[in-house]
């Protein structure tokens, strides 16, 4: 008798759990801040694990190709540096095309005095594909 209720009780707290829908399968937010770039440039140690694009130029934003008058903008930033992507360490010193997320903008036009200072933006890495075997 005790056996059964136990096995009652146990089948009701599994389809309760079942009925919870899991928090790990939410997909995250679409519009979390972040736009796509895809930028090119030297990719460079930065510390002991961390890498980073030095002379970079930005190629597209959110898929949409950037003007190649514009690609010389002094507001985009020359260097980035990446977060995650694995171990890029076999790319390093080539000049590469990284596709990523950033929650980075262009400062607005003459700038505000509540605008933060310039920092390194940061872009999380979805791919990388080498473009040449030197950075000259």
């Amino acid at each position: 008798m005790f056996a059964a209720k136990t096995f009652l009780g146990f089948t009701g707290l599994l389809a309760a759990l079942a009925a919870v829908p899991a928090a790990q399968n939410v997909p995250p937010a679409a519009d979390d801040g972040k736009r796509e770039f895809t930028i090119t440039g030297c990719l460079l140690r930065s510390g002991y694990a961390g890498y980073q694009i030095e002379d970079a130029r930005l190629d597209v934003i959110d898929g949409k190709p950037v003007s190649d008058g514009a690609k010389s903008d002094s507001a985009w930033p020359k260097k980035w540096i990446l977060d995650g992507g694995g171990n890029l360490g076999a790319n390093t010193g080539r000049k590469v095309q990284v596709i990523g997320r950033s929650d980075w903008r262009p400062p607005a036009p003459g700038g505000g005095a509540d605008e933060p200072p310039n920092r390194t933006p940061h872009l999380d890495v979805k791919s990388v594909k080498t473009i040449a075997p030197d950075c000259s």
